[in-house]
């Protein structure tokens, strides 16, 4: 482990998780606190824009105890566990207690330990263990900062403490980095993540289309006004593109149901070509305010799900019916929020990091 001027002024948000690795955050010359705050934003940014139903599958990480795969469920609300167990520790010690021992979980034999705290992240909804992970690390927080540093980075409480904090991060961060990235792609290009995404009522139609617009706008409220047409997010695109593209598309479902319901017949794609038609149309927003353009999403977007509610279920469930329905309303706000999430989530973060 190093630390230098070089090392010190190493974006702990951004640099290669390698080169963090390098660092000797155990220091006297970092500041622990910021050091946490940086790998923090890392970690919570990292799932951005991911869909609720990738976060069950199997397949981030082998069990080191035999078990099945782990889940990016399972790796995030190990993190969660653990930030229970330190804030019971390490209040121990503030009140003249002792550190705890390896042996203090299944003989030092932790992963064994940890695999049978799977649960009950593994069947927990991802919602409640982002909800559970934010308030186990306020909490965790609060207490720790009764350390003072040199406790901390003491023989016998650097591995406790730091440990659970952003040593735990960049521990996870080496798994759930790589296998969110192959996800989002998988969204991007529309996996649903599950045998049939139709719903069997209109209740859970409505319910994951009001979760994927929830979570896009909590995201593109995250960016300044200015920065909404300042970097390409996809060739060609920025933010203001992409946003203006799903508005569109609402706007054309709306078409959709429209003939449908005059004619029995669900329209075919457009004769121009669906790139084309793309372009055309974005090219047109591109001159509009991003307030303008967010509110044009949201009013097409109402205009589609009353479409959508004059179809009966078969008509919603049928081939053409839900190609148009989902694809038109969640279906394609998934796709984007896998291509503007991470960008959204990390716009705001400071331009630079250092000690």
């Amino acid at each position: 482990m190093i630390d230098s001027p070089t090392s010190r002024q190493t974006d702990l948000r951004r640099a290669r998780l390698a080169d963090l690795r390098t660092i000797d955050l155990r220091s006297t010359e970092r500041d622990f606190w910021a050091d946490e705050a940086a790998v923090w934003d890392r970690f919570s940014a990292s799932w951005a824009g991911l869909d609720d139903a990738a976060w069950a599958l199997p397949g981030a990480a082998p069990s080191d105890a035999g078990g099945p795969d782990w889940s990016l469920a399972e790796h995030v609300g190990h993190v969660a566990d653990w930030q229970e167990l330190a804030i019971e520790y390490i209040g121990k010690v503030l009140n003249g207690g002792q550190w705890p021992s390896d042996d203090d979980y299944d003989g030092g034999d932790f992963d064994t330990y940890n695999e049978r705290r799977r649960e009950p992240w593994a069947s927990m909804a991802p919602a409640a263990i982002r909800e559970g992970l934010e308030a186990g690390r306020a909490r965790l927080l609060d207490v720790a900062r009764g350390l003072t540093l040199e406790t901390i980075r003491s023989d016998d409480g650097w591995g406790w403490v730091y440990m659970v904090f952003h040593g735990h991060y960049l521990d996870h961060l080496t798994v759930i980095e790589p296998w969110v990235e192959s996800l989002r792609r998988r969204q991007a290009d529309g996996d649903p993540f599950v045998e049939d995404p139709r719903p069997l009522d209109f209740d859970a139609f409505w319910t994951a289309d009001r979760g994927a617009m929830g979570e896009l706008h909590d995201l593109i409220g995250r960016v300044p006004l200015d920065a909404w047409s300042a970097a390409e997010l996809t060739p060609g695109w920025t933010l203001r593109e992409h946003v203006a593209h799903l508005a569109d598309w609402a706007e054309e479902g709306v078409r959709a149901v429209e003939e449908f319901r005059r004619t029995g017949s669900w329209p075919a794609d457009p004769e121009e070509g669906i790139d084309a038609w793309n372009e055309r149309h974005v090219a047109g927003a591109r001159s509009i305010a991003a307030p303008e353009i967010v509110a044009r999403l949201d009013r097409e977007h109402d205009r589609m799900r009353a479409a959508v509610a004059t179809l009966t279920l078969d008509e919603l469930r049928s081939p053409d019916g839900w190609s148009w329905a989902y694809d038109c309303l969640y279906g394609h706000v998934r796709k984007h929020l896998a291509l503007v999430g991470p960008w959204c989530a990390t716009v705001a973060w400071p331009a630079s990091a250092s000690a």
